[in-house]
């Protein structure tokens, strides 16, 4: 946060939300509800105290109480918790005008410097004997009259300072700052879960934090390609900076080894023209599996895939693969895979990428990196069944490992 203003009054944080208004009102409250108990999580997992939250009567704003000196900790936290628009530091205080007014001067007498301008910005909500303009004429020439010797001006297009208002029926928020999230969209919900299909792209972690931003719930499943075990400790790395998103305490990546099974598919072709085709297939093939007979916690309710897939050649695997196979889904799975950056140029899923963490790490995540691969689909489909894969596939499932991604600590 650049240069915040701390002022010591404030004693609560003011949070909005933008694209839950578009539901019903039903659909709404269940909605708010689950975003105020996201916010309760993450804030409970990084240790920071509040003493209360409410929705206010018009379900407009959350408020959550905390001691002042946790405010800002709190703020940096839940800039990234899906569903937020904006939040602001703020200090409440009865609806009466005098009230409004004294707590206002006392804040500025932190906020306003000699020879600056400065606009009061009022909203009002609810009954009350006046109007959101009477607030801002008297509480106005309240601050020019108690600090005349600062030589402040009133600007209202292009303030240096500015100072909200919002009086919502019993009470009043006054704060100088509205700090946007970073990714606004739904708060996570338990029933929309999606597994996520990494191989090792960041642009599969980036599909899957965009289903996030969605609402969606997420179960990673990681392929390893590889015998270079520093890599699969990068991905996990990786992962943990996503925990930063999510309102668990921790949350389950598992790992499926498919090193060997590449390895057996390579010595039974006569060339390798289709080997990345089958490869997705196998994995298509396991995540099938997994959703039909997995006990695994959770992974019965799953009824999506995500696939990072972006059509940029920006990633060692083949685009027109990754695209043409997907049309050979139906072979395993009812369930659809969502292609979240199948849209986005490189300079798009640049920008997630850093936006999302500047620590993600690219790595070497394939040790195959087969050339001049080819797509047919009726070939492919035909080679695949004459592999015979049933039993190494169902040993790569139950030689399945789990990871708990859990904050500071090491795995």
């Amino acid at each position: 946060m650049k240069n915040p203003i701390y002022l010591k009054q404030f004693n609560l944080i003011l949070i909005r939300y933008n694209e839950i208004w578009l539901k019903s009102q039903k659909v709404k409250i269940r909605m708010l509800r689950i975003l105020m108990n996201n916010i309760k999580n993450m804030l409970k997992r990084e240790g920071i105290p509040f003493h209360k939250y409410q929705l206010s009567k018009d379900s407009a704003r959350i408020f959550f109480f905390l001691k002042n000196e946790d405010i800002y900790k709190a703020i940096e936290v839940l800039k990234n918790a899906f569903g937020i628009h904006s939040l602001s530091p703020t200090l409440r205080t009865s609806s009466e005008l005098k009230n409004i007014t004294k707590k206002t001067i006392e804040g500025c007498e932190e906020v306003l410097k000699k020879g600056d301008t400065f606009a009061l910005r009022v909203k009002r909500s609810g009954k009350h004997e006046f109007s959101s303009q009477d607030v801002a004429v008297k509480v106005g020439k309240a601050i020019l009259d108690n600090f005349s010797n600062l030589n402040l001006k009133v600007n209202l297009s292009n303030p240096k300072k500015k100072i909200f208002i919002e009086v919502r029926d019993e009470f009043a928020y006054i704060f100088t700052q509205i700090i946007k999230s970073k990714w606004g969209g739904l708060p996570i919900e338990t029933n929309k879960k999606i597994l996520i299909m990494d191989v090792g792209r960041i642009n599969d972690i980036i599909a899957g934090f965009l289903m996030m931003r969605r609402g969606c719930e997420i179960y990673p499943i990681l392929f390893n390609l590889t015998e270079n075990n520093d890599v699969f400790e990068k991905r996990i790395s990786n992962w943990k900076e996503i925990l930063h998103y999510i309102p668990y305490f921790k949350f389950t990546v598992r790992k499926i080894n498919l090193v060997e099974i590449i390895q057996n598919i390579s010595h039974e072709l006569s060339d390798e023209k289709y080997i990345c085709a089958i490869c997705r297939l196998v994995r298509f093939d396991i995540i099938s599996k997994i959703l039909k007979n997995s006990n695994i916690n959770g992974f019965d309710k799953i009824r999506a895939i995500s696939d990072g897939i972006s059509l940029n050649n920006s990633t060692l695997c083949t685009d027109n693969i990754d695209l043409e196979s997907l049309s050979l889904n139906f072979l395993f799975s009812e369930y659809p895979i969502f292609t979240s950056l199948i849209g986005s140029d490189l300079k798009k899923i640049q920008y997630f990428q850093n936006n999302i963490s500047k620590k993600l790490l690219k790595v070497d995540y394939c040790q195959f990196k087969p050339k001049n691969q080819e797509f047919n689909s009726q070939i492919l489909e035909k080679l695949y069944r004459s592999l015979k894969l049933e039993d190494i596939i169902k040993d790569s499932i139950e030689s399945m490992e789990e990871y708990d991604i859990v904050p500071n600590e090491t795995l």
